[in-house]
């Protein structure tokens, strides 16, 4: 994980170094009212091409032994997505998704033990849900982690508006043995993702 510790260094320092206002102000205009009408949409407008730096710290779920990092840089209405974890089961494919609730802008979260509602001594994907919410963005072509059972991964993906508020959402791996059977849809690690920069 030292190349993703080394961007996510250097990013933070550029944006130390470049700082820059997200929406200038705007000489007055004969028409105060029509100026006052639109100057909500044209912050709004002028905050989703803000170049957003995020950080995620992935966590193992269910004694996977999974840990890892991820980078979210946020470019208006596109993402770049690097991510690392080591732990996974080697040579399997592992699904990894941002998760995360679009109603009422709720805040998603990774699950406690107590998600856990069968007792079978296992969060289950159904299980997770109520904590960490649907998926918003599947993070394809899902990896396949080498015979170490590490993943280094980036890819770029569009994003909807009602998404970029990525700091509400989570990132959770999958994919486990149970009972000698690859599950890929158990969660094997999940990351809250969290602001690195306010896009100034």
């Amino acid at each position: 994980m030292k190349n993703l510790s080394q961007r996510a260094t250097a990013i933070a320092a550029a944006f130390s170094i470049f700082a820059f206002t997200a929406c200038d102000s705007n000489e007055a205009t004969p028409d105060a009212t029509l100026q006052s009408d639109n100057s909500q949409a044209a912050h709004q407008s002028n905050s989703m091409n803000l170049h957003k730096t995020y950080t995620v710290e992935l966590m193992e779920l269910n004694g996977s032994g999974v840990s890892g990092m991820a980078l979210i840089e946020l470019m208006g209405s596109e993402i770049e997505v690097s991510l690392e974890a080591t732990g996974l089961t080697p040579e399997m494919e592992h699904m990894q998704h941002i998760h995360g609730f679009i109603e009422n802008n709720k805040n998603s979260v990774c699950p406690p033990p107590s998600a856990d509602t069968n007792g079978d001594g296992l969060i289950s994907l159904v299980e997770g849900i109520p904590f960490y919410g649907p998926v918003l963005v599947p993070l394809t072509p899902y990896p396949m982690a080498d015979v170490t059972g590490m993943v280094d991964f980036m890819n770029q993906y569009s994003i909807d508006r009602t998404v970029r508020s990525l700091q509400n959402n989570v990132i959770v791996l999958h994919g486990m043995y149970v009972d000698g059977v690859y599950d890929p849809t158990i969660p094997v690690a999940c990351g809250q993702i969290k602001v690195m920069n306010q896009g100034k």
